[in-house]
């Protein structure tokens, strides 16, 4: 490349120094026909004046034998100036001694040209350092950006990250039975985990796997969190909660996104687990080393079917043994070793069956020891629960809640009703939709609470017993209880329009203490009732009259059975 290719929109600097005016003006004017702005000096003093008074040069040109100093001289005064704005020196001498040129390239100079000067060969010198210095100030100048670019990303990935845990220990509870070990690919996990009590003191349990890893994933399963922590806080069953994400996903997501989940409850009650899991692996219920209960995977992910498509049925089961419930993301059984070899779900089952005192803890240090490594390639988690521990402490912080008491509510009278027929009665949950109600009205958080669980038995005994005809005797052994379910299902399956239930709430304040009054009444024939049973009987059918009175200060079953009211005070 000759100087003329060099001529571009910015023209570049020369700087001149020689105290031979003749030479100085030629080269000057040399530089100047190639379309550089050029500057002279014809002095070490005059070169120093300018360089100091804050002229930029892209190159100089330097003789070595000036009036009043040498170039060398030159280059050690202003070694900090050159080295700051990476300008290259290009030396003038007549002096062709080895020795000092080392010198001169030891004191920084990028170039040497022998007297007489060859201007052709000066311009092919100039044109390579000028294109060199170019290109290494836009690579420092890229440097920089780059750098602070870095900076800025990773400042707003610390509030993201700080934002996105922020979000999740809001949405998750401590319950004692409950643990959680994630170990993110990246800085943040496409992989979640929380366990959340409903209003009722039922434990729910989600642990959802992202497409993907770090922020995308992340992004893509917080519409999951959100959705999870507030429909559980109102109370809804499994059902409905996964059908809303995957409405959600389906929805606001782009089609390449989906989440793999797995949604637990424990109920506090019935005593029973209820397991969705859609397209994560197999959830186990282990024991002793011994395998209970195998959960699998029976529906696709969050975020990939419509909702005429959606299947959000749930597998139950009761409660009846010890040991702990066994979740995990596919990083754990994918995650591979040098050979390539994949941890696999054989692997989990052979540490469940080597019974170790602590499962989490033994199927990380197995996965550890099978990858040889500790950073994976994938977000791995590994949950544990306890249902035994977990109602326990459920039940405890639901006994902690209540007898805080409620305060008198400052609100006027209302009466507010629901009623449902048919199929609707299966899908339809009642007791959320009251509780959304009251929060509406902005009724005490505690009273809310109360209601939520007096209402919830009220419309669970109804349905089964009042409209279905299901007896709780049913449950009394583990084939007895699978049988319930399915023939639970089956009849609600046959509702017609006859079948009603009705769900009435009124709120007095015209007496000395407020009352809540709270009825249901369904279409069923009722059950064979006098007093004798209303006192004595430690249920509706079988269950739920105690927990009910329990709760409130009155409490009334009018015969036949199919209608029930309670009074609760607000204080």
């Amino acid at each position: 490349m000759v100087i003329s290719e060099l001529q571009a929109a910015e023209a570049h600097s020369i700087l001149v120094i020689d105290d031979d005016e003749f030479l100085n003006e030629l080269f000057c004017q040399f530089f100047h026909s190639k379309g550089f702005i050029t500057d002279s000096a014809h002095s070490f003093c005059q070169a120093v004046d300018l360089l100091n008074s804050g002229l930029c040069a892209d190159l100089i040109l330097l003789d070595y034998q000036l009036g009043d100093g040498t170039g060398l001289e030159l280059l050690a005064q202003l070694s900090d100036y050159l080295q700051e704005r990476q300008t290259p020196v290009i030396m003038i001498s007549g002096n062709e001694d080895p020795v000092f040129l080392e010198q001169c390239f030891a004191s920084g100079v990028a170039d040497y040209i022998i007297k007489p000067v060859n201007l052709s060969l000066l311009a092919l010198k100039v044109s390579a350092l000028i294109k060199s210095v170019s290109l290494q100030r836009l690579i420092s100048l890229q440097n920089r950006e780059l750098e602070r670019f870095k900076q800025e990303a990773e400042r707003e990935e610390s509030i993201a990250k700080f934002t996105y845990e922020y979000l999740l220990r809001q949405n998750s509870q401590s319950i004692d039975g409950v643990s959680i070990w994630l170990k993110p690919s990246t800085s943040f996990s496409g992989d979640i985990a929380l366990a959340k009590m409903s209003p009722s003191g039922d434990l729910y349990f989600l642990l959802a796997d992202a497409t993907g890893h770090g922020l995308s994933a992340a992004i893509t399963v917080m519409p999951v969190v959100s959705i999870f922590n507030s429909m559980v806080s109102k109370g809804f069953h499994i059902q409905p909660i996964v059908t809303e994400i995957n409405k959600k996903l389906i929805r606001d997501t782009p089609q390449d996104r989906f989440v793999a989940a797995v949604v637990i409850q424990l109920h506090q009650e019935q005593q029973e687990i209820e397991v969705w899991n859609g397209g994560m692996p197999t959830v186990y219920w282990v024991n002793d080393g011994k395998i209970i209960h195998a959960f699998k995977s029976q529906h696709m992910a969050l975020g990939i079917l419509e909702e005429d498509l959606f299947d959000a049925n749930v597998v139950s089961c009761e409660i009846t043994a010890h040991g702990h419930i066994l979740a995990y993301s596919d990083g754990l059984i994918e995650e591979t070793n040098a050979e390539g070899a994949s941890f696999s779900s054989a692997r989990v089952v052979e540490v469940i069956e080597s019974r170790p005192d602590n499962l989490q803890q033994a199927l990380a240090h197995a996965l550890a020891a099978h990858t040889g490594r500790e950073k994976y390639r994938d977000d791995v988690s590994i949950c544990t629960l306890e249902p035994s521990l977990v109602l326990a402490s459920c039940l405890q912080q639901l006994r902690d809640s209540l007898s805080q008491g409620c305060v008198q509510e400052d609100i006027g009278d209302f009466s507010w009703s629901v009623k449902i027929s048919g199929k609707k009665i299966a899908s339809c949950e009642i007791p959320p939709l009251c509780n959304k109600f009251l929060q509406y009205l902005e009724i005490n958080q505690h009273l809310c609470q109360i209601v939520f669980l007096v209402v919830s038995e009220m419309i669970s005994n109804a349905i089964d017993h009042g409209i279905l005809k299901l007896e709780s005797s049913l449950k009394e052994t583990a084939d007895g209880f699978t049988y319930y379910f399915r023939e639970r299902e089956r009849r609600l399956e046959q509702l017609t329009s006859t079948d009603t239930i009705e769900l009435r709430l009124l709120w007095e304040t015209n007496a000395q203490q407020p009352k809540l009054h709270i009825s249901v009444q369904d279409s069923g024939a009722g059950y064979c009732y006098n007093e004798r049973n209303s006192q004595e009987n430690d249920g509706l059918s079988g269950r739920g009259l105690q927990l009910i009175r329990n709760l409130a200060q009155q409490v009334e079953v009018v015969a036949p059975g199919n209608l029930i009211r309670a009074v609760i005070s607000p204080f």
